[in-house]
Parts: structure tokens; C-alpha cells; sequence
């Protein structure tokens, strides 16, 4: 699961990857696993607020896929998400421009996924 928020200048928040030496060095959106009692809204939900500190409202699926890493093979779940009340500074964070992201060192999943998240924004499937 992975959560695509962003802000009204059309930024992405992303972090850096941590805990997995195959995929250091790397940004990615903030996401993770389902818990057996959960649903994607409210792994995301649980998952942002962990990771970032940030409050999100899931909305629309923009992507999804899977992709096969040498190690594993992973099924990625993209959802447009917007923060929500006012929720504190972004923790091991930043926001980054589609543009910006792509500059990036990221995970190689995260090539298309960004484009999905475009195309997502340019229909209106945004939460905004």
C-alpha cells in the first residue's frame, strides 16, 4: 500500500526508504503492510501517521501492480490521499514535485507509479 498525498502546489510527500539494504538510499511514498484486521484505508492510515506523523483521508486507487525485484515479487496498491486536520510537519520527509521525484534515486517500481499518480491528477481523481 502506498499512499500518493498531495499538497495544492501538486507535490508529493516522500521519504527515504529505511530498512531494506536492497532498496537504501532510495525515496519512496509513504506506505506498508495490511494487518489481518485491516483494509487498504485503514493500513494507509495507520501506516502515514506512523511513518510521516501526518493525518491522510484515502481516497480514489490511482495504481495498480505488481513488480517483481530480484529478492521478491511485491503487489503495489497507490491511493490518492489528502492530509487532514492540521496535523504536524512531516517527519523524515519532503515534499517533491512529480518532476522533482524523478530526479530522484527511488525504487525502481516507482517510475510508473508516478506517472499513474499524474494521470490520476490530471483526471480529478485527487481527494482535493
Amino acid at each position: 500500500m502506498l499512499a500518493a498525498i498531495v499538497d495544492e502546489r501538486g507535490r508529493l510527500l516522500i521519504q527515504p526508504r529505511t530498512g531494506d539494504p536492497a532498496l537504501a538510499r532510495t525515496w519512496e511514498l509513504p506506505g506498508g503492510k495490511i494487518l489481518p484486521e485491516e483494509d487498504h484505508a485503514a493500513a494507509l492510515v495507520r501506516e502515514v501517521e506512523e511513518e510521516t506523523g501526518v493525518a491522510v483521508r484515502v481516497g480514489e486507487l490511482a495504481a495498480a501492480m505488481c513488480h517483481a525485484y530480484p529478492e521478491r515479487r511485491v503487489a503495489l496498491y497507490v491511493y490518492m490521499c489528502e492530509t487532514i486536520g492540521t496535523g504536524r510537519p512531516p517527519r523524515w520527509a519532503r515534499w517533491a514535485s512529480p518532476r522533482e521525484y524523478r530526479a530522484m534515486p527511488m525504487p525502481e517500481a516507482n517510475g510508473p507509479i508516478v506517472e499513474a499518480i499524474e494521470r490520476s491528477l490530471v483526471a480529478g481523481l485527487d481527494t482535493r
